[in-house]
């Protein structure tokens, strides 16, 4: 791992982060949408890549997940920091080359206010449906480059949200994802202490009740099939951001058990997967993706080095 001067952040954790994600985005793809039990009986353990013909992916290749985060990567890595008006051109761009992999109904919505000319932010979906995971799917850049400094952070993680989902469950699920990335990356997060900090980070909210509840599932040992069918695996952020954070405090040294656990889950398994992975990787470093995970990953040369230079921006 390199070191950054005076930061005590690594590259290696940079991209473990984003690497981790699109890891974790891959194997969830060809579950999305089934049930645990339905994965338990005719899978078992998600542990390799899989095609997924009917959505016309293979092996190895992810979702809108880690296409969002890499719209963030490069805007990021071109303009230096976070500038909502070239993420939207890089948004747009990804929209118009109709490559979507299963994109949301708010971000399609808001991407086309985009394209339209509103303004990033005026863009996105407002009101109950807009509580979805999409900005905390993709946030991992953005915690990544503003590790250093928690009110930038919360700052930039909100613009980024409302672009798309402008709701405060959605908001606050991406801030909480971007900080205990953002933890991690930077090797002072502390495992047992993370939804405390995180919950005090982002404030009261229906984020934080499942993220307790998530902590005391994990005090009374509770099984991961058990806590992932109570806290929940939808496309709500609550339940994303909880699943997503029990995976990874269950097993925190070891991503491919996170990451496995996390798809396991069900339904919006790719996105659990991603946030998952992304914790984990960060937290954990490059080195602790199997190699054959980051062999087979699509994209996998890109997303590093845009990881490396997030990192050289951010040290």
């Amino acid at each position: 791992m390199i070191m950054g001067e005076e930061t005590g952040l690594q590259r290696a954790r940079f991209q473990g982060s984003l690497l981790g994600l699109a890891v974790g985005d891959a194997l969830g793809m060809p579950v999305e949408g089934a049930r645990a039990s339905y994965i338990r009986d005719r899978m078992g353990r998600v542990r390799d890549f899989v095609d997924a013909p009917w959505r016309l992916l293979k092996a190895g290749q992810w979702t809108d997940d880690t296409k969002m985060m890499l719209c963030h990567a490069r805007s990021i890595a071109r303009c230096g920091r976070f500038d909502p008006e070239d993420t939207a051109r890089e948004f747009i761009a990804w929209f118009e080359s109709n490559d979507w992999r299963g994109i949301g109904g708010a971000t399609y919505e808001s991407i086309q206010r985009l394209a339209g000319g509103v303004s990033p932010l005026e863009s996105g979906m407002k009101g109950e449906m807009a509580a979805g995971n999409g900005a905390a799917m993709r946030i991992a850049p953005i915690a990544l480059l503003d590790g250093l400094d928690l009110k930038k952070l919360r700052e930039d993680c909100r613009a980024a949200a409302v672009m798309t989902h402008d709701n405060p469950d959605a908001v606050a699920g991406a801030q909480a994802v971007a900080y205990a990335v953002a933890r991690a990356a930077r090797g002072d997060l502390a495992s047992h202490d993370l939804i405390r900090d995180t919950a005090a980070f982002i404030g009261q909210c229906a984020v934080t009740d499942r993220l307790y509840m998530a902590s005391r599932f994990l005090d009374a040992g509770m099984d991961i099939e058990e806590a992932l069918a109570r806290l929940g695996t939808s496309g709500y952020v609550v339940e994303t951001v909880a699943s997503a954070f029990f995976s990874f405090l269950r097993t925190p040294g070891d991503f491919e058990e996170t990451v496995s656990r996390a798809v396991g889950g069900g339904f919006d398994a790719d996105t659990t997967g991603a946030v998952a992975g992304a914790l984990s990787g960060a937290y954990n470093g490059l080195d602790a993706i199997p190699v054959r995970w980051r062999q087979g990953v699509e994209a996998g040369d890109e997303i590093l080095d845009l990881a490396a230079r997030i990192f050289a921006l951010a040290s």
